[in-house]
């Protein structure tokens, strides 16, 4: 680890400095790549496009019909995800060389198998390197707790589940199993850890952070950023969200994902604006990062939320200044998904408020939301950059990093040298190319759903576990015959036999699923019938009239399980939270 004295971050006397990431002679292949690009190749380089806006396919309304419950089976959703054909590819990877695509939460080809994920994103690299630019694409997804967005992958618990395991080594192996199946589907580059630290429960994004000790967050982040990119096969981990998101002031939140000129609704936390010191920045929310940049993570993504009032998309200071060049990061900060729009009166101020600050990769949702196609997001890039509004400079700095990911992470190799015998070396050296081209490694679909990945994922739910009360020492329960439990069993919420609320946000959809058909799992209902058949399960008022005393009729001790909340993700949290506190 590199550390250095820092009198102004006084966090343990010291601070971790970010990992190098790359070799001497890594960096000199990437100056020679850099140098044979256009500006469009570079540009290319910097925008990330959703891969169902390929399609020709109907544009998701502010609203979001991915918030609703007959999301899943609807025709709207059927056509985004169609397959992907090469011209649909060849048209938007190849035309523009772009460096990287994402499929939001939701996004899955059709079916939704690791080999049509494959297909996909096989399809998608021949078009990058049937590009001028011929760079290989990196391909993310949000595989938070697993390869969610993938049907039968294996989930695990959700950050806040993980951080109640305090077990490093373990979250270690759930991020190379998530990333293992992560790349069975053609993926490289996985948005996770959050590093967060969650302040207030209300947060709707409470679940996705560790803990609310910074240490802990730090110590889990680093250990999930090894498992990811120690996996074996080239994955990158993201740190997010830079910075301060899990520090916001109740009432401050907004939720925009439109952009522009769109109405943008009140929520109570999420996305809004944290009040705090140049210490308790420090102290509480940075301190999370350093031990995952030290551990090499390569990349960093920007919270939606503002920092002392200003955006932390278009603070300089927090992206350039602190992250970058402070603390020595070198790898990629990419944009949350269309946050550039909320950063000025028109996307063309946002994109140079927002680049200039220091985020290298645009992560867009336009196509999809709002009233701009990425298409029309990269012309007014280039427009800026031919005004002089985003330096030149700038833009190689970006693709300089973007280049820098591809390397490390084991896309982008220096191409052997051939020089016939007696030949000229010079010239053989000129006409060689400098980088191998051929459609990445994926991983083995065999793999997503296997047993020994379920039983990992098993461990983890039996670790994370965490017992609050027991009164009148009613556990463990005494057995009876054959080894189970004596007392009779009630469990009882609407939520103890639904897979979709026990696995919550970000499984198969966005915002979550409702019933069991969305994927193969043991709901908690199934589970105890399994250790106690004559279990009974009540929903409903019924629980609270049939379990009032915690006795049965017969004066047996009965134990109840409830289950109620309801899967969600982000700003549409607040309701939830703000119901139950």
């Amino acid at each position: 680890l590199h550390r250095v004295i820092d009198p102004r971050t006084r966090i343990n006397t010291c601070v971790y400095m970010a990992s190098p990431l790359t070799s001497a002679d890594d960096e000199a292949l990437i100056e020679e790549i850099l140098a044979r690009l256009t500006l469009r190749e570079k540009l290319g380089q910097m925008m990330q496009p959703d891969w169902r806006t390929f399609r020709s396919a109907p544009k998701l309304s502010e609203a979001g019909a991915a918030v609703l419950p007959a999301w899943a089976g609807s025709a709207v959703k059927r056509a985004l995800n169609a397959p992907l054909t090469d011209e649909q590819c060849d048209r938007s990877v190849g035309r523009h060389c772009l460096g990287s695509v994402l499929g939001g939460g939701g996004a899955c080809p059709t079916p939704n198998g690791p080999l049509a994920w494959q297909a996909q994103a096989a399809a998608m690299q021949r078009a990058a390197l049937r590009a001028s630019s011929g760079l290989p694409l990196l391909v993310c997804n949000d595989s938070v707790h697993g390869q969610a967005n993938l049907r039968d992958a294996t989930l695990f618990p959700h950050h806040i589940g993980q951080g109640c395991m305090r077990d490093e080594g373990l979250v270690e192996e759930l991020g190379a199993l998530a990333a293992r199946e992560s790349a069975a589907c053609g993926i490289n580059w996985i948005f996770s850890p959050c590093a967060a630290v969650a302040l207030d429960l209300r947060w709707g994004r409470t679940y996705e952070s560790f803990s609310e000790d910074p240490a802990l967050c730090g110590r889990l982040s680093a250990a999930e950023v090894r498992g990811i990119q120690r996996c074996g096969l080239p994955m990158a981990a993201c740190a997010k969200h830079w910075v301060a998101d899990g520090g916001t002031a109740l009432g401050t939140g907004k939720f925009d994902m439109g952009g522009i000129g769109k109405a943008v609704k009140s929520f109570g936390l999420d996305q809004g604006n944290a009040d705090c010191d140049d210490a308790e920045l420090r102290a509480t929310h940075v301190a999370p990062y350093l031990p995952a940049l030290a551990e090499g993570v390569l990349t960093v993504m920007v919270s939606y939320s503002s920092l002392n009032g200003v955006k932390c998309h278009a603070s300089r200071a927090l992206v350039t200044g602190l992250l970058k060049e402070e603390l020595g990061f070198r790898g990629v900060v990419v944009s949350d998904y269309n946050a550039v729009q909320q950063c000025g009166g028109s996307y063309s101020a946002a994109v140079c408020k927002v680049v200039n600050a220091g985020v290298d990769i645009v992560m867009t949702a336009g196509g999809l939301f709002g009233d701009l196609t990425w298409r029309r997001q990269l012309e007014e890039l280039e427009a800026a950059v031919g005004r002089g509004d985003v330096p030149a400079e700038r833009v190689d700095d970006a693709v300089r990093r973007v280049l820098r990911v591809k390397v490390a992470c084991g896309l982008l190799r220096r191409a052997a040298a051939s020089t016939p015998a007696g030949g000229d070396a010079a010239a053989a050296a000129s006409r060689c190319p400098l980088f191998d081209a051929a459609v990445p490694p994926m991983g083995d679909a065999a793999c997503v759903g296997c047993e020994a990945h379920r039983a990992a994922a098993r461990r983890a739910v039996a670790k994370s576990c965490v017992l609050l009360v027991n009164e009148g020492g009613l556990l463990p329960l005494q057995a009876g015959e054959g080894g189970r439990p004596a007392a009779e069993l009630l469990v009882t919420g609407i939520a103890a036999d639904s897979l979709g609320r026990q696995c919550g946000g970000w499984s198969l959809e966005w915002q979550g699923c409702e019933g069991n058909a969305f994927t193969t799992g043991t709901t908690i209902a199934d589970a105890i019938r399994a250790v106690q058949p004559g279990a009974r399960l009540v929903s409903g008022r019924a629980a609270g009239r049939q379990a009032t005393d915690g006795r049965t009729a017969h004066g047996h001790a009965r134990t109840r399980t409830r289950t109620h909340t309801q899967a969600y993700a982000r700003a549409h949290a607040h309701a939830h939270a703000r119901a139950h506190a």
